[in-house]
């Protein structure tokens, strides 16, 4: 039982370092064309500003079900409120950091498959899933990015 509660309080403990020390996002994707960014976390809570679908946001914390988070709208205006976790797919930000200078992004989780295309030193890719080494991540700039890989050790996180 000892044991238990130090494995706990170890993965509580590193659970925050990780939030804190890594950049972390979440992504507006609902079934409507826009989620209220609230000023408390609560569906009753005064709305400040409608994120459309592929917004993005950079989390502070999460309380409860509710991220809080820092939210930039198109005109730079930078706002800080609450987003439902149900809103949204939350991605850790990493960047490209190689000796080569470039990583390969592969359409499949294997340094054998299809390349995908190349990322440069610095350049951030958005991960949101994991197969063994390698990071799930959304490739490309179109509205509704194909799916890809990179290999973990090609990567660093994101501050």
């Amino acid at each position: 039982m000892k044991k238990l509660k130090k494995l706990l309080l170890m993965i509580i403990f590193l659970g925050i370092f990780t939030i804190g020390n890594a950049r972390t996002e979440i992504e507006i994707y609902s079934d409507g064309e826009f989620t209220n960014l609230r000023e408390k976390p609560s569906n009753k809570s005064k709305v400040i500003a409608k994120m459309e679908n592929l917004d993005s946001a950079v989390v502070l914390k999460k309380e409860g079900n509710w991220y809080y988070v820092k939210y930039v709208t198109e005109e730079g205006k930078s706002l800080r409120g609450y987003v439902h976790k149900s809103q949204g797919t939350i991605m850790e930000v990493y960047e490209v950091a190689t000796k080569d200078g470039y990583a390969n992004i592969r359409w499949e989780p294997s340094s054998n498959a299809e390349i995908a295309g190349t990322a440069q030193n610095g350049e951030e890719v958005y991960v949101f899933g994991k197969k063994g080494d390698w990071f799930h991540i959304a490739y490309g700039d179109t509205a509704h990015n194909p799916e890809a890989y990179i290999h973990k050790s090609q990567v660093k996180k994101a501050k």
